[in-house]
């Protein structure tokens, strides 16, 4: 049985969650339903897998060090040390001291965000006159809030499956995800990390293909963790 994001069992037919296989011995599961959201340890050397169960569905994610949250994700150095804005196999995840907390082992979609962060209340409003729509701003504010970390603690997250391509001339839009039903992102640890998620609930742009769907996450340990 996994685990849903609210903590309460629920049934899950893995038979019908592509990609949940892992080479690792599975420390927990859970399926995010949509629009939802969730917040967890993750110890070095652990791997979590987000897989996109329907596709074009994205996951935004933060991550702080779990001995002291005051170190977390960064975006501009993490593009800055890998040259890149979009990230996949083999590169980093920074701290806002340059150290590095995590890196993808293993991405089967290929494209992910770095440049949007996250959807809120206010920002939707702007943009589309709508009052409090679900939103990842208020996602997080739950998901922080089980490690005793508030609003002016979120960061620039890290969009998993977010399709938001910058052209030559500078200009970007977001667009739907490249994303396919079962593919997946690996994420390993290499610090102790405490990781905020967010299943985006926006379905006011082509972010989720207008239709936010459930995500599943599986942690596990390889059989050599590596730092």
């Amino acid at each position: 049985m996994a685990k849903v994001a609210d903590g309460a069992p629920r049934a899950v037919d893995v038979s019908e969650i592509p990609s949940r296989d892992v080479s690792g011995r599975i420390v927990f599961e859970m399926t995010i339903p949509p629009k939802g959201e969730t917040s967890f340890v993750l110890k070095q050397g652990q791997v979590f897998r987000t897989i996109d169960v329907h596709g074009k569905q994205v996951a935004d994610v933060m991550l702080y060090r779990l001995q002291d949250p005051d170190e977390r994700y960064w975006v501009a150095n993490t593009i800055k040390l890998n040259e890149t804005a979009y990230l996949t196999t083999g590169h980093r995840l920074y701290s806002d001291r340059a150290n590095p907390m995590a890196t993808i082992v293993a991405d089967s979609c290929g494209r992910h965000d770095t440049l949007c962060g996250s959807c809120s209340a206010e920002i939707d409003f702007v943009r589309y006159q709508v009052k409090w729509h679900p939103n990842c701003t208020d996602n997080f504010v739950r998901s922080l809030s089980r490690f005793n970390l508030k609003r002016h603690d979120m960061v620039m997250s890290f969009n998993l499956f977010m399709n938001a391509p910058v052209q030559p001339d500078g200009s970007f839009a977001i667009v739907e995800p490249l994303s396919k039903p079962g593919n997946y992102i690996d994420i390993r640890a290499d610090m102790d990390l405490i990781v905020c998620f967010s299943n985006c609930p926006q379905d006011l742009n082509p972010c989720n293909g207008f239709n936010p769907t459930a995500l599943h996450i599986v942690a596990f340990e390889t059989a050599t963790r590596q730092p």
